[in-house]
């Protein structure tokens, strides 16, 4: 018999009992091991036991699985496995089973001798009394750790931290080198000094990689004293909990200057402060990005109105195609609401809880579309001050909607389409990809097969982009909706304003019927908040259509439209009978003051 112990984050200390042949795992209740996790996906993975053990599946998570540190898709299990799903770890047990065996430590070289060592799990609970303890007891290096410390809570970039680092251990330890190193997915990213970045390689900067893999491989942090004109080493791992974050490695040149026991635990310390500035400035990076987010959805959330059956079939389209990771490409006039559509497939997907990212290549000169898209590093072009990520980057885990995508230029179109069909961008200047997890959907106001035709838009991106096509209708083609949505348009407008109008006067929602509405739904809507903001009663009457849509012809409607004129005479014939005669009350029902209503009489004849 098989179980699953849960030995940090949600649940833990829990034991789930695995059942097979197949066992699944995640956030939502119909699970068969329920982990209730923010960072755990509603369908996370799958276990299956078959005939040589039990296997682990993703199904296409946010967070992945990572088993025994590495990242995997799919693989077997064995006894004490960990199993790390978001911010949940899991202990993979079998009865019965002896521990499962490792491969060997790689040994550090022939021409090194380890001389000092120190496990991470010896300082649980050590104490005042412990090697921690004694360390801090140098009130020089006491009082620069306590600097980071504080830099841990307020510190924003990487970079800055690091810089940080290098800087304090130069000035406490008198090493030659001091080399942070950061682990993303299995790759190693060493800071270099000299240019203030991330860069280059280990092997490029002449690290002993049997060093750095022993202190990552079994969490020690360790001195090595070699032979010969090799430096001498101090390699420390980051890492918060069971999780590793990167190492910090020093050497010094001058074999005599051998690295003691207590610069090893001064070392440990720095390392610890720095793996919670880094959880820290992930956090913080990760919260803004989704707060950044969440506040343009909110500022701009998507409403959808409409029951004409051109509206139920895109409704359809949305239940359809939102569940899915399909690309989508989004045509319609401008006004249709392409952007709305995007929103509501966001928000009814799987990616709902990722952010949603918006683009308009139209807005946004071509010279900086490509880092707006992809990022860029410092330096990489005048102005470029400091490291940042492109839109690619913070749609990670969700979606990226880039509107008006005929207009981006074709170079641009070109690391689009491999963005796509690779998983990674490249920001500008930078010499290593980035792995992205991005939802595309695409929209344009052009007729694709026309923009194919001049050369507007690249045919392989395209075919990428058209996996599933969404086309808007105008509003002249559902009328129908034009009530509907001015009547939700008056209320969001009155919310918004603080404006209390209570609705239209008899003629005016004929006269937006009997127009075409060339700037479709975004036209009404600013044709109903002008109305709004120029009222002067509860009602809007016709003398608050803006002059340009009552002069417009009745497009639309045909020849029986009768001229407006002649509407406006018979509706307020209409309202002096409803009113019996009494003209500061049809006055009222119009939605127009007495004097306004004394004008019109005049000028219809109608007496005074």
């Amino acid at each position: 018999m098989a179980s699953l112990f849960v030995k940090e984050g949600t649940a833990a200390g829990m034991e789930f009992r695995l059942a097979g042949p197949r066992v699944s795992i995640g956030r939502a209740a119909d699970n068969d091991v329920q982990l209730d996790d923010r960072t755990v996906s509603r369908y996370h993975a799958v276990m299956t036991e078959r005939r040589d053990g039990w296997h682990i599946n993703d199904l296409g998570s946010h967070n992945r699985i990572v088993v025994n540190g590495a990242p995997v898709l799919a693989g077997k299990l064995v006894h004490n496995d960990e199993i790390q799903l978001g911010s949940v770890v899991l202990a993979f047990c079998v009865e019965g089973a002896a521990p499962a065996e490792r491969p060997a430590p790689e040994r550090p070289g022939a021409s090194a001798e380890i001389t000092q060592t120190i496990r991470l799990s010896d300082l649980q609970g050590s104490g005042p009394a412990g090697p921690l303890g004694q360390t801090l007891q140098d009130d020089h290096r006491l009082r620069l750790l306590l600097t980071l410390t504080e830099l841990a809570v307020s510190v924003r970039s990487l970079q800055a931290l690091f810089d940080s680092v290098v800087q304090v251990l130069r000035r406490t330890l008198s090493v030659d080198r001091v080399i942070p190193v950061l682990e993303e997915g299995q790759a190693l990213r060493p800071f270099l000094e000299s240019r203030h970045d991330f860069g280059d390689s280990l092997e490029a900067l002449g690290v002993s990689l049997s060093v750095v893999n022993r202190c990552r491989r079994e969490g020690l942090a360790g001195v090595w004293r070699n032979a010969g004109p090799s430096p001498n080493v101090a390699c420390v791992p980051i890492r918060v909990g069971s999780k590793d974050l990167g190492l910090i490695y020093c050497d010094r040149a001058d074999p005599t200057a051998e690295f003691t026991n207590r610069d090893l635990t001064y070392l440990l310390a720095v390392a610890i402060q720095t793996g919670a500035a880094i959880e820290n400035v992930r956090s913080m990076d990760r919260l803004s990005r989704r707060a950044r987010s969440l506040s343009r959805q909110l500022a701009q959330r998507y409403d959808m109105v409409g029951r004409s059956e051109p509206m139920q079939a895109l409704y359809e389209f949305i239940r359809k195609a939102a569940p899915t990771d399909a690309g989508i490409l989004v045509c319609g006039e401008s006004g249709t609401g392409k952007e709305m559509v995007a929103r509501a497939i966001h928000q009814h997907s799987r990616r709902s809880e990722g952010p949603l990212e918006i683009v308009s290549c139209a807005a946004i000169p071509t010279g900086l579309l490509e880092s707006e898209l992809f990022g860029h590093v410092r330096g990489a072009f005048t102005g470029a001050v400091a490291d940042r990520p492109g839109r690619f980057e913070l749609a990670d885990g969700g979606t990226l909607f880039l509107d008006e995508v005929v207009e981006m230029p074709l170079e641009c179109q070109t690391k689009l389409l491999r963005a796509l069909e690779e998983g990674n961008v490249r920001r500008v200047g930078d010499t290593r990809d980035r792995a992205v997890d991005v939802r595309l959907i695409a929209a344009t106001n052009r007729d694709p097969a026309e923009a194919l035709a001049q050369g507007r838009l690249r045919q392989d991106l395209f075919y990428r982009l058209d996996r599933l096509r969404c086309v808007l209708p105008p509003l002249r083609d559902r009328l129908g909706d034009v009530e509907l949505l001015a009547g939700h348009f008056l209320e969001q407008i009155n919310s918004s304003t603080g404006h209390s109008v209570e609705g239209f006067a008899p003629g005016v929602l004929e006269l937006f019927k009997a127009y075409d509405w060339p700037g479709n739904v975004r036209e009404l809507k600013n044709v109903v908040e002008r109305m709004v903001l120029l009222a002067d009663g509860p009602v809007l009457g016709l003398d608050h259509v803006p002059e340009e849509l009552r002069a417009a012809p009745g497009a639309g409607a045909g020849d029986a439209v009768a001229p407006l004129d002649e509407m406006e005479r018979k509706h307020i014939l209409s309202a002096l009978q409803a009113a019996g005669g009494n003209k500061k009350r049809a006055a009222e029902m119009l939605g127009i003051d007495r004097s306004t209503l004394y004008a019109k009489l005049k000028r219809y004849g109608l007496g005074a």
